[in-house]
């Protein structure tokens, strides 16, 4: 932490959802995941498969419930000692980088982590961030990445505006 000791103290925070827009309101959505596990729960039956029925049942209840796609609430925290994100704390230490970008609807800060074991943190930004000034007070503790986020979180965070 000894590259922040001569930085004076600041603090970015925003409370936010975690996505503003989901696929499921989609109808071609529900057709298409309809199918599938239809025509698993139908291939469960006559292969007698109760195992595979269980699964398909299992799978019925995660792609249509509403639960499992509720946007969440984000409390978010950039300050000199790191990010919180709600009741979590990540110190600088923890990434190599960062890169922002826009998925169509808002910018999303990816801070990129040192280690591959560990998961990315992504977090949407509001628009009342000044991006420019985040941008340039995250260039103080990390690299700043172009194209460096993967094709699954693109899809990800463009799904999930």
């Amino acid at each position: 932490m000894a590259r922040a000791d001569h930085l004076p103290d600041f603090k970015f925070s925003w409370i936010t959802l975690s996505h503003y827009s989901h696929p499921y309101g989609d109808i071609l959505w529900h057709l298409f995941w309809g199918v599938v596990v239809g025509v698993s729960i139908v291939f469960a039956i006559i292969a007698k498969d109760f195992l595979f029925l269980v699964i398909s049942f299992l799978a019925l209840i995660f792609f249509f419930h509403p639960i499992f796609y509720e946007p969440s609430e984000l409390r978010i925290k950039i300050e000199k000692s790191g990010v919180g994100l709600n009741e979590k704390f990540y110190p600088w230490d923890n990434f190599n980088g960062f890169e922002i970008f826009h998925n169509g609807e808002r910018d999303i800060i990816f801070f990129i982590p040192k280690h591959h074991f560990h998961s990315n943190l992504d977090l949407p930004l509001e628009d009342y961030i000044d991006v420019n000034e985040l941008r340039s007070t995250l260039r103080q503790f990390l690299n700043e990445y172009v194209n460096a986020i993967s094709v699954f979180d693109h899809f990800y965070r463009r799904i999930f505006k």
